[in-house]
């Protein structure tokens, strides 16, 4: 059984790298599953076997790469000299480790979509208030979009600020 499922996790990931590795010279929107398929060295059926459609297969990538970054940001939650350094410190060392998922995740095409993605995740799932007033809701949405905006640009710029710069601004 665990040999099966490491076929499977083989077989899914091959897909999801062959999604990325075309999305680096094409518009994701155009991105067929036959490309999929032919580069990963599957058959079309194998694709709907792990995902309905590309776009599927793009949320997929994006819920690995934000529970690699929620589990590491829990682990690290409950020092006492945890604070937002240290969060986007986290968040930025996981867009590294996973920068060319990230490149097109965050790419100006994507870039709302994907935020809007994280920013649903840290709050439903690092448990900051929700119930706050529609002021401090406005503030926060004006914070947090443009830090990440900031991070997104920043990682894709080949003259971009050190890490440390970046998270001394921020």
């Amino acid at each position: 059984m665990k040999k099966q499922s490491k076929v499977t996790d083989a077989t899914r990931e091959s897909l999801v790298n062959a999604f990325f590795q075309l999305a680096k010279g094409k518009n994701i929107d155009r991105i067929t599953i036959r490309e999929i398929t032919d580069l990963a060295g599957y058959e079309r059926t194998t694709f709907y076997r792990y995902f309905v459609d590309v776009f599927a297969l793009i949320e997929y990538a994006e819920n690995q790469l934000l529970q690699s970054a929620r589990e590491a940001i829990e682990s690290q939650q409950s020092e006492s000299t945890f604070g937002e350094k240290q969060f986007f410190q986290i968040i930025i060392q996981c867009f590294h480790e996973n920068a060319d998922r990230v490149s097109v995740l965050l790419s100006e095409r994507n870039r709302s979509h994907f935020l809007r993605r994280i920013k649903e995740n840290v709050t439903n799932n690092l448990y900051i208030q929700n119930n706050d007033s529609p002021r401090k809701m406005v503030v926060r949405d004006i914070y947090f979009y443009g830090i990440f905006h900031a991070i997104s640009v920043n990682l894709q710029n080949k003259d971009a600020l050190p890490d440390e710069d970046l998270l001394d601004i921020i």
